[in-house]
């Protein structure tokens, strides 16, 4: 199984596949420059082993994971940001009855490094277009609630 998506499962394929491959790449019929300085210095018998290795190998399917629906993303935006986007932590602003725009637009600043926050950066990273485009509807959505914080002096 291949660790990234550009680089495809050699496991299972057919051997006689892997050495024309190999070959192909090693002599510059395929035009990859990475694949052809990483076979180049192969010999016959090193690319016959290493294609009955791969042939070898079980094919797994792929680990997709299923993408989040709005409500699942606004249970981790609660987390801060309070039940609905209603925050009671005067650390974090409340979400709740917020325009769907401006939350989409500071979404997007929080991807682009415009605004400055090193949790909200790493959470808005992970987010696609429709994510961020679905979190504004939802908390656009959500009724405000008025909240007073209140310093208590210490004794």
């Amino acid at each position: 199984m291949s660790g990234t998506s550009a680089t495809p499962s050699l496991a299972g394929q057919d051997a006689s596949y892997l050495v024309a491959a190999l070959g192909a790449y090693k002599q510059g019929a395929r035009p990859d420059e990475t694949m052809k300085a990483m076979a180049a210095p192969l010999d016959n018998p090193t690319i016959k082993n290493m294609a009955a290795y791969y042939a070898a190998q079980e094919p797994r399917p792929p680990t997709v994971r299923k993408p989040l629906t709005a409500q699942e993303w606004a249970q981790r935006c609660d987390r801060c940001h309070g039940v609905n986007g209603n925050s009671t932590d005067p650390r974090f602003p409340a979400l709740a009855g917020q325009r769907a725009d401006y939350i989409e637009q500071a979404l997007h600043d929080y991807q682009k490094g415009v605004r400055k926050s090193a949790e909200m950066s790493a959470m808005s990273q992970v987010l696609s277009e429709d994510d961020v485009r679905n979190l504004g509807a939802y908390y656009s959505r959500q009724t405000a609630r008025a909240v007073m914080f209140i310093a208590v002096p210490s004794k």
